[in-house]
């Protein structure tokens, strides 16, 4: 068998737990429930593409929000029209046409459009919660440009454990924002 060639990282987990193993274990079952890590860790080439992939799709996505917002222009009501284009969009929020209730989303799209555009006070009028989604959109740009050039650089991508908890953040607040919205009316 070709003898692979392990980061010192992943290499120190695998000496761990193959000098370490569990005394009340079964040493058949041992070897049964590490060989898919050990294979996955052996070939980390393997989980390097699929992160790249997953970085590449998040930074488009932000990236496409960003320069949309920059391009697309409001009215300040509520129609969103596209460069080059004198018909505004049709309305999005299925909540709002079925309902008649904003959901949490509602003015989103019109305010980032106007914090691109630098009117900010637009911006809030549209949805207070935009500013911190905003720069939660925006920061993923240099975030996962970092991490695509250190996969491609052959380094390990950045891990900062609570980088999980943004999102969380990001929709509690959206979440607040709009039962607050809700409420200030009644």
């Amino acid at each position: 068998m070709e003898h692979l060639q392990l980061p010192r990282a992943v290499e120190g987990l695998r000496i761990q737990r193959v000098n370490n193993p569990n005394e009340n274990a079964d040493p058949a079952m041992e070897n049964e429930a590490t060989a898919p890590v050990l294979a996955t860790l052996a070939n980390p080439r393997i989980h390097q593409n699929v992160d790249q992939i997953g970085h590449l799709v998040f930074l488009s996505f932000a990236s496409v929000i960003i320069l949309l917002s920059v391009l697309m222009s409001t009215d300040g009501k509520q129609a969103v029209f596209l460069p080059g284009f004198t018909s505004a969009l049709p309305d999005s929020c299925s909540s709002r046409r079925l309902l008649g209730v904003d959901c949490p989303g509602c003015g989103l799209t019109r305010a980032f459009i106007c914090i691109s555009h630098g009117q900010l006070g637009e911006a809030w009028r549209f949805n207070h919660a935009s500013f911190v989604i905003y720069l939660f959109v925006a920061i993923q740009i240099p975030w996962h440009t970092i991490q695509v050039w250190r996969i491609r650089s052959g380094k390990w991508p950045l891990h900062w454990p609570f980088i999980y908890w943004i999102p969380m953040a990001v929709a509690v607040i959206l979440l607040i924002n709009w039962i607050w919205t809700l409420t200030r009316f009644l």
